[in-house]
């Protein structure tokens, strides 16, 4: 190791900050854009529509921008991720003075899709690489820091916006934006290392994607889980002003509501590293998806929002267990040279996909139903992804190795 590269713990503390200032930013734009864009006059079904654009934005963008860092490995990724935060900035600042214009929401939105929300997977993939440097990350206790963030900024930007107006959620994301490009900069980027250029005979179109799931087959079984997961995730998630109102509750109630699932989500994180050493992966991933579905099952029966605020406990053993898990799974499941992609697949989808099936159904859903119908959807869409995660990882087992934490990590490495 170079004696230019900063300590352990500097690295660890600088992820940390990426991860806490991404998730921030993350709050921003998702936890109140429904009632802003509502407030512009949007409809549910305009709303979802709008949503599912941003997704599918980033579907497409993730795997493009992931080849290009691929082909272009001397442009350190966290460059890329600047870019794509500046762009999001951007597109924010326009939002500001759009009102209810359907056409020009929906080309912002699909910016945002392929810029904030695309820059996740390469977030995750700079922490791979500095792990298969030889650098420890512990990045299951980085992501709870996320997490925590995360459920800071829903209390105090729902007390906030109760005060001076949904639409201060615009300011608030610029400035942490413009936080997070700052830290993300001075971020540790390892030594590039090149690829053999017959390599990139295999990469490009459609072709290739059909190539790389044929090749990993475990993988695209997750990732065909993650979709579903995602749905009920979306459900649960993207409508919860919906299921608050149906409860009596306020905007800071919504708030509440995500702070509670960002904070419980935190321990289960920070020890994700040690669980891998201690449970086999793929167990834990099963054990993840089936909490899943019973989170959107006792959602369904929530007829409080004190038992709303309970249920959230659930976010431990489903989201918060699953988040860490699939990025060491995507880190582990593939091929060195296709480490990169496999993190932006993993996204596409889930935070891709399987949120746009999530937001465009629960958009309809709620235009010509109503809330349980909602939940009870959440409850199916988990249900099956549990079946399927169940299905795919349930006899298969090959150990693999990363350095998170200086753990031995049993994630498979398929070839």
């Amino acid at each position: 190791m170079s004696q230019l590269t900063p300590s352990t713990r500097k690295i660890n503390l600088q992820f940390a900050a990426v991860q806490g200032t991404y998730w921030i930013c993350f709050f921003c734009l998702s936890g109140f854009m429904v009632v802003l864009l509502r407030q512009k006059g949007f409809s549910a079904s305009e709303i979802g529509v709008l949503l599912s654009v941003q997704a599918i934005s980033s579907i497409f963008a993730q795997p493009i921008i992931s080849s290009f860092a691929e082909k272009h490995r001397r442009i350190p990724l966290k460059y890329i991720v600047d870019a794509q935060i500046v762009v999001a900035i951007v597109m924010i600042f326009i939002l500001r003075f759009v009102g209810h214009q359907m056409i020009i929401a929906t080309l912002i939105f699909m910016v945002l899709g392929a810029s904030i929300y695309s820059s996740l997977s390469l977030i995750n993939a700079i922490a791979m690489q500095i792990a298969n440097s030889g650098i420890p990350i512990n990045y299951g206790t980085a992501r709870g820091v996320g997490s925590l963030m995360f459920a800071v900024t829903g209390v105090i930007l729902g007390r906030v916006v109760e005060r001076y107006g949904v639409e201060i959620i615009i300011p608030a994301f610029i400035i942490c934006a413009t936080l997070s490009m700052l830290i993300v900069t001075t971020m540790y980027a390892p030594t590039a290392i090149q690829e053999d250029p017959h390599e990139h005979a295999l990469k490009g179109g459609f072709r290739e994607l059909i190539s790389f799931f044929s090749r990993y087959r475990t993988f695209a079984g997750f990732c065909l889980a993650s979709i579903l997961l995602f749905a009920n995730h979306a459900f649960l998630n993207t409508y919860i002003p919906d299921i608050v109102d149906r409860l009596g509750g306020s905007k800071s109630d919504q708030g509440l509501v995500r702070s509670i699932a960002a904070f419980v989500e935190l321990p289960i994180m920070a020890v994700s590293a040690l669980l891998v050493t201690r449970i086999k992966a793929k167990n834990l991933l099963i054990i993840s998806a089936l909490f899943f579905a019973i989170k959107g099952l006792m959602t369904f029966f929530s007829g409080s929002l004190t038992m709303l605020f309970a249920v959230q406990l659930l976010q431990i053993p489903a989201y918060g267990l699953y988040f860490p898990l699939s990025v060491m799974f995507a880190d582990r499941a593939v091929a060195d040279r296709d480490r990169v992609r496999a993190q932006a697949y993993v996204n596409v989808a889930g935070m891709g996909i399987g949120m746009v099936v999530g937001n465009f159904v629960g958009g309809i859903i709620l235009d010509y139903f109503d809330v349980p119908v909602l939940l009870f959807s959440s409850f199916i869409a988990g249900i099956l992804g549990f079946a399927v995660m169940l299905a795919v990882l349930y006899r298969y087992q090959q150990p693999g190795e990363t350095k998170l934490s200086g753990n031995s990590s049993p994630i498979v490495n398929e070839t």
